[in-house]
Protein backbone atom coordinates (compact mmCIF):
# COMPACT_ATOMS: atom_id res chain seq x y z
CA UNK A 1 0.00 0.00 0.00
CA UNK A 2 1.52 3.14 -1.49
CA UNK A 3 1.42 6.85 0.68
CA UNK A 4 -1.11 9.16 -0.75
CA UNK A 5 0.84 12.07 -2.88
CA UNK A 6 -0.77 14.77 -0.35
CA UNK A 7 0.69 13.02 2.74
CA UNK A 8 3.92 12.83 0.67
CA UNK A 9 4.44 16.51 0.09
CA UNK A 10 2.96 17.30 3.69
CA UNK A 11 6.19 15.22 4.72
CA UNK A 12 8.27 16.59 2.39
CA UNK A 13 7.31 20.48 3.35
CA UNK A 14 8.08 19.31 6.89
CA UNK A 15 10.80 17.40 6.99
CA UNK A 16 12.75 17.89 3.75
CA UNK A 17 12.63 15.81 0.42
CA UNK A 18 15.72 12.71 1.60
CA UNK A 19 13.84 12.53 5.30
CA UNK A 20 10.14 12.33 3.99
CA UNK A 21 11.60 9.88 1.29
CA UNK A 22 12.53 7.59 4.48
CA UNK A 23 9.27 8.11 6.34
CA UNK A 24 7.53 7.14 3.48
CA UNK A 25 9.85 4.10 2.90
CA UNK A 26 9.30 2.87 6.45
CA UNK A 27 6.02 3.78 6.74
CA UNK A 28 4.90 2.08 3.03
CA UNK A 29 7.11 -0.92 4.83
CA UNK A 30 4.73 -0.69 8.16
CA UNK A 31 1.81 -0.55 5.99
CA UNK A 32 2.84 -4.20 4.18
CA UNK A 33 3.66 -5.51 7.15
CA UNK A 34 0.41 -5.06 8.84
CA UNK A 35 -1.01 -6.02 5.90
CA UNK A 36 -0.04 -9.35 5.51
CA UNK A 37 -0.73 -9.94 9.44
CA UNK A 38 -4.10 -8.91 8.60
CA UNK A 39 -4.07 -11.54 5.72
CA UNK A 40 -2.40 -14.23 8.09
CA UNK A 41 -5.23 -13.35 11.04
CA UNK A 42 -8.41 -13.52 8.66
CA UNK A 43 -8.85 -17.08 8.39
CA UNK A 44 -7.85 -17.59 12.18
CA UNK A 45 -10.38 -14.90 12.83
CA UNK A 46 -12.72 -16.36 10.15
CA UNK A 47 -12.65 -19.39 12.17
CA UNK A 48 -12.79 -18.40 15.37
CA UNK A 49 -15.84 -16.10 14.30
CA UNK A 50 -17.81 -19.24 12.84
CA UNK A 51 -17.03 -21.26 15.79
CA UNK A 52 -18.66 -18.79 18.22
CA UNK A 53 -21.62 -18.52 15.97
CA UNK A 54 -21.65 -22.36 15.98
CA UNK A 55 -21.87 -22.30 19.38
CA UNK A 56 -24.94 -19.43 19.73
CA UNK A 57 -26.98 -20.72 16.40
CA UNK A 58 -29.56 -23.22 16.10
CA UNK A 59 -28.74 -25.79 13.49
CA UNK A 60 -31.31 -26.70 11.52
CA UNK A 61 -31.53 -30.44 12.98
CA UNK A 62 -31.92 -29.17 16.50
CA UNK A 63 -34.05 -26.34 15.23
CA UNK A 64 -36.70 -29.27 13.44
CA UNK A 65 -36.12 -31.39 16.73
CA UNK A 66 -37.90 -28.92 19.14
CA UNK A 67 -40.49 -27.79 16.72
CA UNK A 68 -41.24 -32.04 16.52
CA UNK A 69 -40.90 -32.06 20.05
CA UNK A 70 -43.42 -28.73 20.65
CA UNK A 71 -45.77 -30.23 18.00
CA UNK A 72 -45.71 -33.47 19.77
CA UNK A 73 -46.60 -31.37 23.35
CA UNK A 74 -49.15 -28.97 21.67
CA UNK A 75 -51.09 -32.18 20.34
CA UNK A 76 -50.88 -34.01 23.57
CA UNK A 77 -52.20 -30.64 25.07
CA UNK A 78 -55.22 -30.79 22.02
CA UNK A 79 -56.17 -34.01 22.66
CA UNK A 80 -56.74 -33.65 26.54
CA UNK A 81 -58.84 -30.24 25.80
CA UNK A 82 -60.74 -32.00 23.56
CA UNK A 83 -61.57 -35.24 25.67
CA UNK A 84 -62.47 -32.35 28.44
CA UNK A 85 -64.79 -31.00 25.85
CA UNK A 86 -66.04 -34.24 24.74
CA UNK A 87 -66.98 -34.89 28.66
CA UNK A 88 -69.23 -31.63 29.10
CA UNK A 89 -70.78 -32.07 26.25
CA UNK A 90 -71.68 -35.38 26.62
CA UNK A 91 -72.60 -34.75 30.79
CA UNK A 92 -74.83 -31.57 29.40
CA UNK A 93 -76.39 -33.98 26.80
CA UNK A 94 -77.45 -36.34 30.01
CA UNK A 95 -78.35 -33.28 32.19
CA UNK A 96 -80.42 -32.14 29.30
CA UNK A 97 -81.87 -35.72 28.81
CA UNK A 98 -82.78 -36.38 31.94
CA UNK A 99 -84.56 -32.31 31.64
CA UNK A 100 -86.39 -33.38 28.79
CA UNK A 101 -88.04 -36.45 29.79
CA UNK A 102 -88.75 -34.61 33.10
CA UNK A 103 -90.64 -32.57 31.26
CA UNK A 104 -92.51 -34.96 29.33
CA UNK A 105 -94.22 -36.65 31.72
CA UNK A 106 -95.13 -33.14 33.34
CA UNK A 107 -96.85 -32.36 30.19
CA UNK A 108 -98.57 -35.86 29.75
CA UNK A 109 -99.55 -35.60 33.91
CA UNK A 110 -101.16 -32.16 33.11
CA UNK A 111 -102.76 -33.24 29.60
CA UNK A 112 -104.36 -35.69 31.41
CA UNK A 113 -105.02 -33.48 34.04
CA UNK A 114 -106.71 -31.19 32.03
CA UNK A 115 -108.27 -34.14 30.16
CA UNK A 116 -109.86 -34.90 33.61
CA UNK A 117 -110.86 -32.09 34.54
CA UNK A 118 -112.89 -30.98 31.18
CA UNK A 119 -114.56 -34.31 31.34
CA UNK A 120 -115.81 -33.92 35.20
CA UNK A 121 -116.52 -30.39 33.96
CA UNK A 122 -118.93 -31.47 31.18
CA UNK A 123 -122.53 -31.06 31.59
CA UNK A 124 -123.08 -34.30 29.71
CA UNK A 125 -120.95 -36.44 31.39
CA UNK A 126 -121.92 -35.32 34.77
CA UNK A 127 -125.32 -36.16 33.68
CA UNK A 128 -124.16 -39.67 32.54
CA UNK A 129 -122.56 -40.12 35.96
CA UNK A 130 -126.02 -39.50 37.35
CA UNK A 131 -127.62 -41.99 34.99
CA UNK A 132 -124.96 -44.36 35.62
CA UNK A 133 -125.05 -44.22 39.29
CA UNK A 134 -128.70 -43.68 39.33
CA UNK A 135 -128.17 -40.51 41.75
CA UNK A 136 -130.50 -37.40 41.67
Amino acid sequence: MAVSYEVYRILEEELGKEKADKVVKVLEESLKVIEEKVKEQKPLLKAEIKDELKKELVTKEEFYGEMRSLRLELEKIIDKVEADLTNRINKVESDLGRRIDRVELLLKVLIGLVVVGLTLLNPAFVELLKTVFALK
